[in-house]
């Protein structure tokens, strides 16, 4: 009666494992495991570079709608000097790191903190166009530390139009530097023609 059933056994050969498929199975073992922990590495570091990339996002958009909110001219008919030509912040523009647009806030600080990583934002403003062209640093450069220099890279003599690019810059907790740069018009409405 017992051999009857002797094939629902799932071992046949009742001699055991050898010490061979014993180690062979511990290496499958731990290779699935260390992919699996790999894996779990690189979605979390995957996780971590998009919400620094969501930050600065933020952060550069905040500024440039301050900036489109914000009137070139002030009430005596000066341009408001977040709208001045060229870079900024730069070390002379004490003052416009204090106030960057205008509205009266105190304690701007164009640094920020967030997730232990800091940001920094910049910006370039060129009259007459429709669009800023930055000459960036070679790679191994920062690309934000000194401001690289901008020029109007399209639509020359579009008179009353100021063109703004708006960049954050990081360094991500691996040590490498990133950036994200945001470009938008302001129509000077109250310019004379």
């Amino acid at each position: 009666m017992e051999r009857e059933f002797d094939f629902l056994s799932p071992i046949r050969d009742k001699e055991g494992v050898s010490l061979i498929e014993v180690l062979l199975a511990i290496v499958i073992l731990t290779v699935g495991i260390s992919s699996v922990a790999m894996m779990q590495y690189m979605a979390v570091a995957g996780n971590a570079f998009g919400r620094e990339t969501q930050i600065a996002s933020e952060l550069g958009q905040e500024l440039l709608e301050r900036m489109r909110s914000t009137p070139v001219r002030d009430d005596s008919g000066a341009v408001n000097i977040i709208f001045s030509s060229g870079a900024h912040p730069t070390p002379d523009d004490d003052a416009l790191l204090q106030n960057p647009v205008g509205s009266g806030d105190p304690d701007y600080d164009p640094v920020t903190r967030a997730g232990g990583v800091t940001f920094t934002r910049i910006w370039w403003v060129e009259d007459d166009c429709r669009s800023v062209l930055i000459n960036d640093p070679s790679p191994n450069e920062l690309l934000c530390t000194p401001v690289p220099a901008s020029t109007c890279a399209a639509g020359a003599g579009m008179n009353n139009v100021k063109a703004v690019a708006v960049r954050v810059c990081w360094t991500g907790k691996n040590g490498s530097n990133h950036s994200i740069t945001l470009n938008g018009v302001k129509w000077d409405e109250t310019a004379t023609p």
